[in-house]
């Protein structure tokens, strides 16, 4: 059941997803890992992850974000700290500051914060 919704979120972020939190589940706490990881629900705390980290359209993290790369359909509050790419699609939002390599925003997208742009660690 779960191998063609990874195929079908692998498809948009270019990585094997190894954990969902699905729409309707509330976090509080944080997350830690060396995984990739989409979230459909909501966190409130800190995702620290050595792979991606994949919002989707309903999802909300309100805590920050560090990870290898970062995709956002959906919200997050707080800062990211990015060592690859950040992309910001066209119904994502992010209201914080931005440490990243590569930093992509869509049309429609919303950035509210600082940036810096730093050499690529990955």
């Amino acid at each position: 059941m779960f191998d063609s919704v990874r195929k079908q979120v692998s498809d948009v972020t270019s990585s094997e997803i190894n954990t969902i939190i699905d729409k309707g589940t509330t976090i509080k706490g944080d997350i830690n890992g060396d995984g990739n990881v989409r979230i459909d629900g909501t966190v409130e705390g800190n995702v620290n992850l050595g792979g991606s980290v994949f919002i989707g359209e309903s999802g909300c993290v309100n805590g920050n974000i560090t990870s290898t790369n970062l995709t956002i359909f959906g919200i997050v509050r707080g800062n990211v700290n990015i060592n690859n790419r950040l992309a910001i699609r066209a119904s994502g939002q992010l209201e914080g500051d931005v440490n990243t390599s590569c930093l992509n925003v869509e049309d429609g997208g919303q950035f509210n914060g600082h940036s810096k742009m730093t050499v690529s660690l990955a």
